[in-house]
């Protein structure tokens, strides 16, 4: 298997290139008007390009049309070629507004984004950004090529620039770092109008941004927004916010989201005695708040909800959204399993729970098998270690049997979302043949569409688990098969973890010229990506690949090697080799990252929104972050196995036989050089196999998202008319006997079933 398999190869992996520095200051947050000498320099002399406020703040893409207003006249005369080759993306920047058809308010210019995404995202705490950052990529890429049409290195000016929305902004900086990179470039001045909102103070951290005066405190609600003219909605009605605000907090748009909650609430609130309607929409505020790292204000939220919420199924999904928040984002399972049961308390009041009430309690019962789960990973005590993974088993089979049989696009969703859940028990409990068994049967009807999308996950999953249990070469093969789609697709950020992974396997089976090869395309598509930490990575890669096989590094590799490992780059300069090389390359830091249990959904690079503290999937998968190859030089083939394979057991659930002393039952670890673990696992929560899909409006691409046992999206993909479900015939896995899974559902399958919206767009959540 070669990264050849791209074919026909793009034009960043023929570029042999591979030196570059990330842009420094390419923006400047300005917190109060003044002259451009005063922040860019007394010799600035590039012509200013003024560009004036947003016409309604936080919009989507309402300050992308006022740059674009002043560059498509420019771009038309001078650069018309351009405009061609960007013709997909100009008409998405430059649509018409599009109602909001559902009486609630304007619905805002039209960005990539499905309704399954929209209504997933309003139902958990949780973000997708890999198909949007595709397209936030491609619209940065347009600017880079066309802002030349303003001047050679033209200065922008914007004005009100505390009023753009995030995706405006997203694009911008993406497309200052992509002018610099190839060699050009622009500066942007952002003037601030009336203050610092929490995305600026965020995004002046980082480093292509300057703040040349500070910036005001961040307030508690956006400043100076107009007050957004909604109409009254009735709950079971046709007309509902819930797609516009489902699309703001998609686009992670949180201010406009914040906007358009506050109105309705306002709206409602005038009414009266609409107590479910208001706690809906506080729940949604909770939601925008969580999403932007307010957790603590996020809790608070959904606490005042709970004292308004009237209606059972309304007050058991609150306390999963307390619960599953404080698990995530405070480590405390504790207390959310007291959320949890208070849940489970109002749904078992009801003399009749009906399809909604049930669905909510089969949620319920996965986030207890959350809790149950990261409980065992965290506890060095096998017996009892043992015991919560049974827990966490009959907790998924008890959801799973609740929904078996059970109508409606919800418990279809959560049918889908809780097999995979089952086979990552499977995965971390050291069962990992029965894991892969498990999950191609659950995949095979949702494979059988034939539609690309659903293959990269699923090809990776599987590759992860061949690899956790020392198959290298049936990893590789599959890996190879993941590029091979992913290469079809187009896609750079799938693309670049495929290709490390694809190295990192190399790595392990001793194939060093293939691992160079591997890791030296993911590091052109890092570059290419301007991903600075995937580039680092990756490139370790590609010197300790060369180094462990005895291979000299060309002209292009030590360039980069002198900007990122200086060190190393010296030890080479100087004849180094062997042993004397590995350890500079050990000194300089230079770590490689080991497949993640699945593909990311946070593009952290992209959305500029910051990563949780923890990464739920590596934790619960026992996957570090970096990993020294060191431990590598001198061995063969056999010997560059990455230490010892975790049993497959046949016990009880995760009585696995080579459990690490922090209780990582089922890791397969190997020391590094340094006396650190690498471990190689398996699959996280979810599986990673991709899931449904949807187009979005206009035929764009859009997300289904699945929900993982994490609770985090698992980026899952699905024709337009697909749902996912396991057909009734599957027989529901016995709580004692969770090694007999692949038996109990083998043949079951996904059988497709959806519903089309009127727009054409797949509605497989169904989850508010």
């Amino acid at each position: 298997m070669t990264s050849g398999a791209v074919a026909p190869r793009p034009l960043w992996l023929q570029d042999p290139t591979l030196a570059w520095r990330p842009a420094v200051r390419g923006l400047v947050l300005c917190a109060r008007p003044h002259g451009p000498a005063d922040c860019l320099g007394p010799n600035t002399v590039e012509p200013a390009v003024d560009i004036g406020p947003p016409t309604i703040g936080y919009d989507h893409l309402c300050g992308l049309q006022e740059l674009l207003a002043v560059l498509l006249p420019a771009a038309r005369i001078t650069l018309p070629g351009v405009l061609e080759r960007h013709a997909d993306v100009v008409d998405l920047l430059t649509g018409p507004e599009g109602p909001d058809g559902e009486g609630a308010g304007r619905r805002g210019r039209f960005v990539p984004v499905s309704e399954t995404a929209s209504l997933g995202t309003t139902r958990r705490i949780s973000r997708e950004s890999h198909i949007t950052a595709g397209w936030i990529d491609r619209a940065a890429r347009f600017l880079a090529d066309a802002l030349p049409a303003l001047g050679e290195r033209p200065v922008l000016v914007l004005r009100a620039f505390d009023h753009w929305d995030r995706i405006s902004v997203r694009i911008l900086y993406r497309a200052v770092l992509i002018a610099d990179q190839q060699g050009g470039g622009f500066t942007v001045r952002g003037v601030l109008r009336d203050g610092g909102t929490l995305f600026l103070e965020r995004l002046a951290r980082l480093r292509a941004v300057r703040v040349c005066t500070g910036l005001p405190p961040v307030p508690d609600a956006p400043r100076g927004a107009p007050a957004l003219d909604v109409e009254a909605w009735h709950s079971g009605g046709a007309a509902s916010p819930l797609r516009a605000i489902g699309d703001a907090i998609a686009l992670q748009n949180f201010e406009r989201a914040d906007l358009l909650i506050a109105a309705h609430v306002e709206a409602v609130g005038a009414e009266g005695g609409r107590a479910d309607d208001l706690a809906d929409l506080i729940r949604l505020q909770a939601i925008s708040e969580a999403q932007t790292g307010r957790i603590d204000a996020a809790v608070a939220k959904l606490e005042q909800s709970l004292t308004l919420a009237e209606k059972p199924e309304l007050r058991a999904h609150l306390n999963y959204l307390v619960a599953l928040l404080v698990t995530k984002r405070k480590d405390d399972t504790q207390t959310a399993r007291a959320f949890y049961l208070r849940g489970l308390e109002c749904i078992d009041a009801l003399d009749a729970p009906g399809v909604d009430a049930q669905v909510e309690k089969a949620w319920i019962l996965n986030g207890l098998a959350l809790a149950a789960a990261i409980d065992a990973r965290g506890t060095g005590d096998t017996e009892r270690r043992d015991a919560l993974f049974k827990e966490a088993f009959e907790l998924e089979f008890d959801a799973f049997r609740m929904v078996r049989e059970m109508p409606g696009d919800s418990a279809f969703y959560l049918r889908y979302n809780l097999s995979h859940n089952l086979a990552f028990l499977l995965q971390i409990t050291g069962r990992h043949r029965q894991a892969e068994d498990f999950l191609r049967s659950v995949s095979a009807t949702m494979l059988g569409t034939g539609r690309p999308e659903f293959f990269v996950p699923h090809h990776y999953a599987i590759a992860v688990l061949q690899l956790r249990r020392g198959s290298h070469e049936e990893a590789a093969a599959s890996f190879g098969a993941a590029v091979r789609v992913a290469g079809e697709l187009r896609d750079p950020f799938h693309l670049e973890k495929l290709f490390a992974a694809a190295g990192y396997t190399d790595l392990r089976r001793g194939d060093h010229a293939g691992a160079a090869r591997h890791y030296r395309d993911a590091a052109r598509t890092a570059r290419r990506l301007c991903d600075e930490q995937a580039f680092a990575q990756d490139l370790a890669g590609l010197l300790w690949a060369l180094t462990l096989g005895g291979s000299r590094w060309d002209r292009h590799t030590v360039s980069a090697a002198r900007v990122w490992y200086p060190e190393a780059a010296g030890a080479y300069d100087r004849g180094a080799g062997g042993e004397e090389l590995a350890e500079a390359l050990t000194h300089a830091g230079a770590e490689i990252a080991p497949p993640s249990s699945k593909l990311p959904s946070y593009l952290a690079g992209v959305d500029l929104e910051g990563l949780p503290d923890r990464d739920l999937n590596r934790f619960l998968a026992g996957i570090t972050a970096r990993e020294n190859p060191g431990r590598l030089l001198g061995e063969g083939t056999g010997g560059a196995t990455g230490g010892a394979t975790s049993a497959e057991a046949e016990g009880t659930p995760g009585s696995v036989k080579s459990g690490t002393p922090e209780g990582t039952s089922g890791a397969a670890t190997s020391t590094g050089a340094d006396g650190g673990s690498g471990e190689v696992t398996s699959a996280g929560p979810g599986g990673g196999s991709g899931a449904a899909a949807s187009r979005g409006p206009g035929g764009g691409p859009g997300e289904a998202n699945s929900v993982s046992l994490d609770g985090s999206s698992g980026s899952a993909k699905s024709p337009a008319a697909e749902a996912v479900s396991v057909s009734r015939e599957a027989a529901v896995l016995p709580p004692g006997a969770p090694v007999a899974a692949v038996a109990a559902v083998r043949g079951a399958g996904v059988p497709s079933r959806g519903v089309l919206d009127p727009a054409g767009t797949a509605t497989a959540g169904g989850r508010r």
